[in-house]
């Protein structure tokens, strides 16, 4: 019996989730949450097969959880959830180390027949994310954008709206410091030497956070 976990901050559509994973014989789910935080210190000896997560969970980044749980107990699969399919959060998904990308959209069928191949050893992404990873990700010069925290996308989000230093620390609520310690990541990941450079980027490429 494969155990499953499934975290999605939407009620209506992870109760329609667990629904149709519990009719799929041989799956046993064995937790259902609206966030991480509840089993976050549970993940290193957590006795699960798979975890399903939605990319965003309110406060959380579905992909910050996934490089977590990869990183603290490889053994468990994780496959994004996602309404997203611009080639940013894939990409992001995909450095962040998950075992499957599957859109919201998919049809019941492709979401089991995507867990199966998860379970199987294989890498899995719906057919909408299949398609823009052969037409454009391995098309394209460089391979795409480095992988990004959540807090990291909110630094940027904020300087793109022309908020200084002290005021994304103050919305925030952290350190000015802490802020600048964000900011500083973001560039050496993008190999930019300032903000300017960096929003040039941001809107010559189109990237969206």
């Amino acid at each position: 019996m494969k155990k499953i976990v499934v975290i999605d901050d939407h009620a209506l559509f992870r109760a329609g989730l667990v629904g149709i994973l519990k009719k799929e014989e041989g799956f046993s789910i064995v937790g259902e949450y609206r966030s991480f935080t509840p089993i976050k210190h549970l993940i290193p000896g957590m006795d699960v097969h798979l975890i399903l997560v939605d990319i965003s969970l309110g406060k959380e980044s579905g992909l910050d959880v996934a490089k977590y749980i990869k990183n603290v107990n490889p053994a468990i699969k994780v496959v994004i959830l996602s309404s997203h399919s611009e080639e940013f959060y894939v990409i992001n998904a995909l450095e962040a180390g998950v075992d499957g990308y599957i859109n919201k959209d998919a049809e019941p069928e492709e979401l089991i027949t995507g867990i199966h191949k998860v379970f199987n050893g294989d890498k899995f992404y719906s057919v909408e994310i299949s398609s823009l990873l052969i037409n454009n990700i391995y098309s394209r010069h460089g391979k795409g954008l480095p992988f990004l925290t959540g807090k990291e996308k909110q630094v940027i989000q904020y300087l793109l709206e022309g908020h200084s230093s002290k005021e994304i620390a103050s919305i925030l609520d952290v350190s000015p410091r802490t802020v600048e310690t964000h900011r500083a990541n973001v560039l050496s990941k993008f190999g930019l030497k300032n903000t300017t450079e960096l929003i040039k980027k941001v809107v010559e490429q189109k990237i969206k956070f």
